[in-house]
């Protein structure tokens, strides 16, 4: 449906095919209810035409003309609503009580007073057709338009019709149960029809929601749709005591209850205008004050800057699209990225400025030799802290919603811009300042990036082993770690456990770690149940591709979960201790004596390979040399002996529970001694019932 929908409004606007996606679906709307509505607004046109009684006309011409102008006034009182349908989107409606007008000459002369709005509408669209304006604007006021010319003909033709065969009368002189009756029946009608008349186009609006922002609620552009459809017609009874007015007194009294309706339309306008206002300023002031604290709390710096601005700038205009460029071009922060603004004639004039400027649509801006057609737009200089020079700046394009931007309104903006840019040039300022500071600190936040890159390695998720209970740690001495670890799923549920570490720390080291890992892993999979052969075949890559005169020491076993036979291979590493719950006091301890020497340093180096059996309760204990070498202030070593001792101490806890107790014994004994090695632990335990 989407795709026939393009494809038929590309044909009334081929322009639509090099737009944006979202555009795109915005573009198609316009149109679909430009050609569903055109139909309906002819045929109301043509009606309307035929049916018109030019002697009527004639004879109450300056009635119609002062209903005309009444109309037209109510039409400028028109209140308006503005909704955020979705994250720095909205969408605006405006409504007025013109229709008391309406429904009041159509009581009292009938069908042929539709020309009072039908005539307004038809001049309003030949001054817009004339003004010069984007393709979009020009579909907007089509839509617009056609929509209007359907609501205000077709519409109440066919429930003044109606109207008439329940044997409603025109120029009613008593209001009786019957008249309120059949009159209220008309209204109600035109009031269904003018919904349904809309409800095309909100109903794509609707799946444009939906598509363009799936995970959003749909409410809030339903309730939008029913108030701003919904709200004019509540007005719209008391044009029934409007006519009774004029035909049971005179002329004078209906203009006299019609000018205190005009009261009412000011106020309601006034508290459109404030409340929208308001809601504004309360919403820039809101961001401002949390962009001014995001800014003090963050550290300086471009990069950071950006980020804050990414999170706060985008909804502090409801209104308006903004722009922040340092001269000449280089974009500091775009709220709308497709929205490209000619900012080569703008900067050259806000180098001269030392405050902001508001101009109106209307208004000639100072950057153009003359008038081009413009959104009401807001600009400010960023002014150097130190010299006073203006070297970026702010550029707010407000949206022509229903919301009239006047003087006031418009200034309103300026001390908010003027704020934004005043915070953006102390930001700026404070970056600069700290840039040797930034400078020193590049090659920690490098490091921090790269351990980041490291830990990536490390596997975050174990295979689950029924029966068995796996707990695994690492903590890095330094920025970067030489230590690693890795659990590895094989086939018919084996499982591979590695633990290894490479000579010195750094970043070289944890390079040599990455290379390592990748390549132990790689040939884990490929001889699934031969550890020296993964040795053999890793030592030998690793020799002939780098030349970094490193070696890793590594454990390497292969454990079969259903017997508990483990089958490894110890490159040089610390002999990992395997003590059995079946040895009465936890007396037999067996280490996994090494079974060759570290990877990296003989090509020609061959590794054996060996067997234990865990039984039910056993449990495996997999170190690296940071917990032995763990040094206290007088420079004792925790040792193996305490790191046995602990174990033996903890048999029969959970894997957690084993290695919780081994480091924390290792962290009572260095005490407050910063760590001189990495410290990786991997604790295997099989479940008693297993």
């Amino acid at each position: 449906m989407q795709k026939i929908l393009l494809k038929i409004a590309k044909r009334f606007w081929p322009e639509l095919a090099e737009m944006p996606f979202e555009r795109q679906v915005v573009g198609v709307g316009e149109v679909f209810a430009f050609l569903y509505s055109t139909p309906v607004a002819l045929v109301g046109l043509v009606w309307l035409a035929r049916i018109t009684d030019l002697i009527l006309i004639r004879e109450n011409l300056v009635e119609l003309l002062l209903i005309f102008g009444l109309y037209r006034i109510f039409l400028h009182l028109r209140f308006f609503l503005i909704i955020e349908w979705r994250t720095n989107r909205y969408g605006s409606t405006d409504g007025s009580m013109a229709g008391i007008v309406l429904w009041s000459a159509l009581f009292l002369f009938g069908p042929s007073a539709l020309w009072v709005s039908v005539g307004w509408f038809l001049i309003q669209g030949v001054i817009n057709i004339r003004k010069p304006a984007s393709k979009a604007e020009t579909w907007n006021l089509r839509r617009n338009l056609f929509l209007s010319l359907a609501g205000d003909t077709f519409v109440p033709l066919v429930a003044i019709s109606v109207y008439q065969y329940w044997g409603g009368e025109f120029g009613f002189t008593q209001i009786t149960f019957p008249v309120i009756f059949y009159s209220l029946g008309a209204m109600l009608i035109y009031s269904v029809l003018y919904i349904l008349l809309w409800a095309g186009y909100f109903g794509y609006n609707i799946w444009v929601r939906r598509t363009l922002a799936p995970g959003n609620p749909i409410y809030p552009l339903v309730n939008f749709f029913l108030l701003s459809s919904g709200i004019p017609q509540l007005v719209l009874p008391f044009s029934i005591l409007a006519t009774g007015l004029y035909m049971q007194n005179n002329l004078i009294v209906y203009l006299f209850f019609m000018g205190g309706m005009l009261a009412v339309a000011y106020l309601t306008r006034r508290l459109s205008l404030t409340g929208e206002s308001s809601r504004q300023q309360f919403r820039a002031l809101e961001k401002l004050e949390q962009l001014g604290r995001s800014i003090i709390n963050s550290p300086p710096g471009l990069e950071s800057l950006s980020k804050i601005l990414e999170e706060h700038i985008p909804n502090m205009f409801p209104s308006g699209r903004i722009l922040l460029w340092r001269f000449p071009d280089q974009i500091l922060f775009n709220s709308r990225p497709e929205w490209t603004p000619d900012l080569e004639p703008v900067w050259p004039w806000l180098l001269g400025e030392k405050e902001g400027k508001a101009f109106l649509s209307s208004d000639k801006l100072p950057w153009h030799e003359g008038y081009i057609s413009h959104n009401p737009t807001v600009v400010a200089p960023i002014l150097d802290v130190e010299s006073g020079q203006a070297f970026a700046g702010v550029y707010v394009a407000l949206h022509t919603l229903t919301q009239p931007w006047n003087r006031r309104l418009i200034n309103n903006l300026l001390p908010i811009v003027q704020s934004l840019a005043d915070q953006i040039a102390s930001a700026i300022h404070q970056s600069e300042i700290s840039s040797q500071t930034l400078e020193l600190q590049r090659v920690t936040q490098e490091l921090n990036i790269a351990r980041s890159i490291q830990s990536s390695f490390l596997p975050y998720t174990f295979p689950s082993i029924p029966g068995w209970q796996l707990a695994v740690s690492l903590s890095p001495a330094g920025e970067m770690a030489g230590d690693f670890f890795d659990v590895i799923p094989l086939s018919d549920g084996r499982v591979g456990l590695v633990i290894a570490d490479v000579l010195d720390k750094g970043l070289g080291p944890a390079l040599y770690m990455a290379l390592s890992r990748t390549l132990i892993r790689t040939y884990a999979t490929e001889f699934d149940m031969e550890p020296d052969t993964v040795f053999f075949a890793t030592n030998e890559r690793i020799l002939r591709d780098t030349r970094a005169n490193l070696f890793v020491t590594t454990f390497y076993g292969i454990l079969d979960p259903s017997t508990g036979k483990l089958t490894y291979s110890n490159a040089g590493h610390n002999p990992p201790y395997l003590l059995s719950a079946n040895q009465k006091n936890g007396e037999k301890i067996q280490g996994l004596r090494r079974t060759g020497i570290p990877i990296g340093i003989d090509e020609d180096a061959t590794w054996e390979q060996a067997t234990v059996e865990l039984a039910p309760g056993d449990c495996l204990i997999l170190y690296t040399d940071g917990i032995p070498e763990a040094e206290n202030s007088q420079g004792e070593f925790f040792e193996e002996n305490s790191l046995v001792e602990t174990a033996k101490n903890n048999l029969g806890q959970t894997a957690e529970d084993m290695q919780t107790s081994i480091l924390k014994s290792v962290h009572q004994f260095v005490g407050e001694t910063p760590p001189s090695d990495d410290i990786t632990l991997m604790v295997l335990v099989r479940d008693k019932e297993s």
